[in-house]
This record gives C-alpha cells, sequence and structure tokens, in this order.
C-alpha cells in the first residue's frame, strides 16, 4: 500500500470516527461525546505546540524550562475550552468571561517571567504561551460552542465534514494532477487543490443548505459560505505549517501515521470555527 493509499484509508476511518461520535451523541440526545472528542484533541494540540516551544528553547540553549509559564497556558487553554462547554449547557454569558480569561493568561504569564533571575530567557516562550492557548483554546473553543446550538448535531456533522472535505479534495486533487505550486511555507499546496477544495466548499455547503434550510439558510448563501470557508480552514494548516518550519519540525506528534499529531487534525478548524459561529449568528 503506498502512502497515498494508507493516508486515505485512515481518513476514511477517522470520518466513520467522528460520524460514529456524532450518531451517538443524537442518541443519547447529549453533546458529551462530540465535546469531549473536541476537549481531548484541543488540549493535545495545546500540549503538542509546547513541547515544540520547549524543545526550540533548549536547542537554542537561552532558557531554562518554565514550568510555572507552561502551566498559565495550559491552564487557559482548559479555561477557554470547558467555559465553551459551559456556556452551551447554561446558555449565553457575559463576553467579560472571554476578556478575562485573556487578560488573566497575559497577566500571569508575564508574572511567570519578570520575577524569574534570567527573565529575559524566559521571555523567550512568553509570546508562544500566549498564542498557544488562544489558537488551540480560545479560537478552537468555538468548534464546541457550535456543536451546542439547538440542531447541534446536525450542524456539526455539516461542518466538520465540510471542513475536512475541503481539506482531502484538495490533498487529493494536489496530489494526482497539481502542477502549479504557489506557497513556499507548504509547497505541497498547489493550485489544482486549491481550486477543488473551492468547488467541494461550494458543494458541501450550498447542498447541506437546501436540504436542510430550516437549520442553516438559503442555499445561494451557503455557497458563498462554502467559498469562505474552504479559504479560511486551509489558513489553520498554513499557520501550523509556519509554526512547524519556525521551531523544526515535521509533524506536531506522532499520534497517527501520514496524519501526524493533534496539531495536525485540528488545525483546519482553528479559524474557520470562529468564522462558521459568526455566520451562524450573522445569518
Amino acid at each position: 500500500m503506498t502512502s497515498k493509499q494508507f493516508r486515505v484509508v485512515v481518513g476514511i476511518i477517522l470520518v466513520a470516527v467522528v460520524v460514529g461520535l456524532f450518531t451517538l451523541d443524537w442518541w443519547l440526545d447529549s453533546r458529551v461525546a462530540g465535546c469531549t472528542a473536541a476537549v481531548i484533541m484541543g488540549l493535545g494540540g495545546y500540549l503538542e505546540f509546547a513541547r515544540m516551544v520547549r524543545a526550540k528553547a533548549k536547542e537554542a540553549g537561552i532558557e531554562s524550562e518554565n514550568r510555572a509559564l507552561g502551566f498559565v497556558g495550559f491552564l487557559a487553554t482548559v479555561y477557554f475550552l470547558g467555559l465553551a462547554w459551559w456556556q452551551g449547557d447554561q446558555g449565553a454569558l457575559p463576553a467579560e468571561w472571554i476578556a478575562g480569561g485573556v487578560i488573566a493568561l497575559v497577566f500571569l504569564s508575564f508574572v511567570c517571567v519578570l520575577f524569574r533571575d534570567d527573565f529575559l530567557g524566559g521571555f523567550h516562550s512568553l509570546p508562544a504561551t500566549i498564542l498557544g492557548a488562544l489558537l488551540f483554546g480560545l479560537l478552537y473553543s468555538y468548534l464546541v460552542r457550535i456543536y451546542h446550538q439547538p440542531e447541534g448535531t446536525l450542524i456539526g456533522i455539516v461542518f466538520c465534514l465540510g471542513v475536512k472535505g475541503t481539506d482531502i479534495s484538495a490533498y487529493l486533487v494536489g496530489s494526482t494532477i497539481g502542477k502549479t505550486r504557489y506557497l513556499k511555507v507548504s509547497p505541497g499546496k498547489t493550485v489544482a487543490g486549491s481550486v477543488a477544495a473551492l468547488f467541494f466548499g461550494a458543494a458541501w455547503f450550498g447542498g447541506a443548505c437546501a436540504l436542510y434550510p430550516e437549520t442553516f439558510f438559503g442555499w445561494p448563501l451557503g455557497i458563498v459560505f462554502g467559498i469562505i470557508l474552504a479559504v479560511t480552514s486551509p489558513l489553520g494548516d498554513l499557520a501550523e505549517s509556519l509554526l512547524k518550519r519556525y521551531y523544526g519540525v515535521k509533524d506536531s506528534g506522532t499520534l497517527l501515521p501520514e496524519f501526524g499529531g493533534f496539531l495536525d487534525l485540528i488545525d483546519s478548524f482553528v479559524f474557520s470555527s470562529f468564522l462558521f459561529w459568526c455566520l451562524l449568528l450573522w445569518a
């Protein structure tokens, strides 16, 4: 079995697992299975990112490990993900809860550095800690918020399969007929693959809106939103590619062969989840 074939098989298994989680929640009339999986993935993503940051610092020899700073970042990620889950169960909460979490994250991160003897070396990981908690805690948590909508099971499965579908279509078309590469940060990205992702996003979300207009919105708007999401989904992947290149790693982890770690699985949801949440509110 070739690498491409193996990747396709593992991808199909992953899609089946996601559908199974959504089906279980639909059958139990709950959000526990899907939310648990999303939170685990988010925390795993942050931990992988933190490990990359520590490895880079150790390689550069510019700081000793700052366990307090790492704990603050992890705690903030838990807070943002947990808040999204709790808010979904309890209803709307004041926006100050999110703002307070961001302020506390920044404040405590500086506290963890300012009182160290090697404060200049300790500062190296401070921006990365804040960035990691915001990306894989706050922004990614909007996936949990989406799932807690009144028709969350349907919305969740349409959104998740739509986002991953754009990734899969871009990979399959790009690796098969893609010739023109246009991004140095991610050399595998091709024009043909990106066009395929746009067509898939438009068709998928347009079709979902046509079948379930009472849950989403009219199909013309669904096509437009699908194209927008097909653009923002790979931005998360490109952002992760930038992080991996800066920290000098090929894959964020070894969770799945050919796929990498948690970050490689959730990167496309980081920006698209927040955008889709805004689109749902706007529409």
